[in-house]
C-alpha cells in the first residue's frame, strides 16, 4: 500500500481546495484516509493583537462548517475523512500534525489564500514541503476551475535516472495504479556533459564526449526496457530515452508534450544524493512544471532532522527495486 494517511492543508481559499480533486483518486487507490486540516491563527499570531473573542469563536464555527461540508463531499466517495482545526503558525502546525498523525503524503497547492504570485510557491507551501520530511503532491492551482470532482490520472511520467531511488518510485507508482487504465512513461534523460572553457572544444574532445553519451545511451536503453518489463502487469509501461543538456527542462517539457496528468519522481536524484531535503533536479521540475508533481521522500526522519540542522550525515542505504516488491505477479 503506497500511502495510508493523506493530509490536505486548507485555508478556506478556492485555490487550496483544488488539492482535493487530486487527493481523492490517490486515497481510493491506496485505501488511505484523508485528513482535512485548517490552521487558525491565534491572537498572538495575528496582525490585530486585540482580537475580539466573540469574532474568533464565530470564525472558528465558520471554519468548522466549511470543513464539515468538504468532509461530506469526500466521504461520499467512500473515503474515511478526519477534520481538524488547530491554532498557531500554519507551516509549523502542519509539520507538527504530520508527525503526530503519521501522515505519509501531503497534498498541497503551490498557492493558497495569498493568491498566485510571481514566486514559485507560496510561503506556507515552501516551508511545508521543505520541512515536513514527507512525500508530497504539489498542485499548480488556477489552470482549471476549482472542483472537488476526482482528477483521473491516465498518463503518468516517472523520472528515471538509473538509481535505486527512481526504480523504487516507478514501483510505487505501478503499485498505486494497478488495475487502472493508465500509461506509465519511464523517462530517462541522458545529460550531455558540460565542458566550459574560453575556447571551443577540439574535435577529439567532441568525439570523446559523443562516445561517453552513446555509451550511457546504450546502457540506459537496456535498463529502461528491463524496468518496464518488470512493471508490466495489466499496466501499459512505455520507456522513453532522451539526450539533453538541461535534464530538468527536458523532463517537464516532455511531460507537457506527452500530455501527462502527473509527474512522479524521487526527492533525491543520483547526483545530489541526500545532501538536501529536496534535490536540485526535483526542485527545478517542481518550480517550472505546470503539472502536478508527486514527490516521493524516502529519507529516515533522523537524517532529515540532521539536514535541517545542518549536520552532515552518511546516507549509505536506500530503497531498491529488489526489496520493494517489483515483482507484481
Amino acid at each position: 500500500m503506497p500511502f495510508k494517511h493523506l493530509l490536505i492543508p486548507l485555508d478556506s481559499s478556492s485555490l487550496a481546495e483544488e488539492a482535493i480533486a487530486h487527493a481523492i483518486p490517490i486515497a481510493r487507490q491506496s485505501g488511505a484516509d484523508i485528513h482535512l486540516l485548517h490552521v487558525q491563527k491565534s491572537s498572538s499570531h495575528t496582525d490585530d493583537h486585540c482580537t475580539d473573542p466573540v469574532d474568533w469563536r464565530l470564525r472558528r464555527a465558520e471554519i468548522r462548517s466549511y470543513l464539515n461540508s468538504l468532509n461530506e463531499q469526500i466521504a461520499a466517495q467512500d473515503i474515511q475523512v478526519t477534520v481538524n482545526i488547530v491554532e498557531g503558525r500554519p507551516a509549523e502546525q502542519i509539520v507538527e500534525y504530520c508527525e503526530k498523525h503519521a501522515i505519509d503524503l501531503i497534498v498541497i497547492t503551490a498557492y493558497g489564500k495569498g493568491g498566485i504570485s510571481r514566486f514559485d510557491f507560496g510561503s506556507t507551501a515552501q516551508k511545508v514541503f521543505s520541512g515536513a520530511g514527507r512525500s508530497f503532491l504539489i498542485v499548480r492551482p488556477g489552470d482549471r476551475p476549482s472542483s472537488q470532482e476526482p482528477t483521473a490520472y491516465r498518463r503518468i511520467l516517472v523520472s528515471m535516472d538509473g538509481s535505486p531511488r527512481s526504480e523504487w518510485v516507478a514501483c510505487k507508482v505501478a503499485s498505486l495504479m494497478r488495475g487502472q487504465e493508465v500509461e506509465i512513461i519511464l523517462l530517462q534523460v541522458i545529460a550531455v556533459p558540460e565542458m566550459p572553457r574560453r575556447m571551443p572544444i577540439t574535435r577529439e574532445e567532441h568525439a570523446t564526449r559523443e562516445k561517453f553519451v552513446e555509451s550511457n545511451r546504450r546502457a540506459a536503453e537496456a535498463y529502461l526496457e528491463e524496468i518496464a518489463n518488470q512493471l508490466k502487469n495489466g499496466i501499459k509501461v512505455r520507456p522513453r530515452l532522451l539526450i539533453a543538456q538541461n535534464v530538468a527542462e527536458r523532463i517537464y517539457a516532455t511531460a507537457a508534450e506527452e500530455g501527462v496528468d502527473l509527474i512522479a519522481m524521487s526527492a533525491h536524484d543520483w547526483q545530489t544524493g541526500a545532501q538536501q531535503v529536496t534535490g536540485t533536479l526535483c526542485h527545478t521540475v517542481m518550480c517550472h512544471s505546470r503539472l502536478p508533481v508527486l514527490v516521493f521522500q524516502d529519507m529516515p526522519e533522523s537524517q532529515l532532522q540532521a539536514l535541517r540542522g545542518g549536520v552532515d550525515t552518511d546516507h549509505s542505504s536506500h530503497p531498491s527495486l529488489a526489496n520493494n516488491g517489483t515483482n507484481h505477479q
